[in-house]
């Protein structure tokens, strides 16, 4: 038996919700869920999910810097970040988006595990230069939640990682486990 966990950041989100089903779906419940619930109603989405624990993101990423998960994790799922496209603390969206993401990345590459994110369809700005990573180099964001993103996107690929890093490029992602989401206009 695997007694290895399955990181699953963004876990009380929409996308993180919903794949935290699916994971229970096939039987898996070794996983901590990585969030930051706050005064929002997103801990509904956890209700009927099965997992080992959850630990706000602070927490968490002391306890990584400590070497608490090391040897211990399975994969990590990356689907936690501020996806506001109305957020104008650019900073905060680069600390969040970006650099959050190289340290977790960082971490699963040194471990030689598994490294899914999720990335963002707002990478591709307004399309002028298309919807695929072929025009990389001359992708134009519309907003800071989209730079952040190609800023990590960017990371990775001067990093050149192999198959073990994975970014998913969601377009237009919403549903019934949204509700905790101001306007996005």
């Amino acid at each position: 038996m695997n007694d290895k966990i399955i990181i699953l950041t963004g876990g009380a989100g929409f996308i993180g919700s919903c794949f935290l089903k699916k994971l229970n779906d096939n039987g898996i419940e070794n996983i901590l869920i990585v969030d930051n619930l706050g005064k929002t109603e997103k801990w509904r989405n956890l209700v009927g999910k099965k997992y080992r624990g959850y630990t706000h993101k602070s927490e968490f990423r002391k306890q990584l810097k400590q070497g608490n998960f090391n040897g211990s994790v399975e994969a990590i799922f990356h689907f936690g970040a501020c996806s506001s496209t109305t957020e104008l603390d650019i900073d905060y969206l680069y600390q969040n988006n970006a650099l959050y993401s190289q340290e977790l990345c960082g971490f699963a590459i040194e471990e030689g595990i598994p490294f899914h994110y999720a990335s963002s369809a707002a990478t591709y700005g307004a399309g002028e230069s298309g919807y695929s990573d072929e025009t990389f180099d001359t992708l134009k964001p519309l907003n800071g939640y989209g730079w952040s993103k190609h800023e990590f996107d960017q990371w990775v690929r001067k990093k050149g990682f192999d198959y073990k890093v994975c970014g998913y490029k969601f377009f237009n992602v919403f549903g019934p486990n949204e509700y905790h989401k101001g306007p996005m206009t």
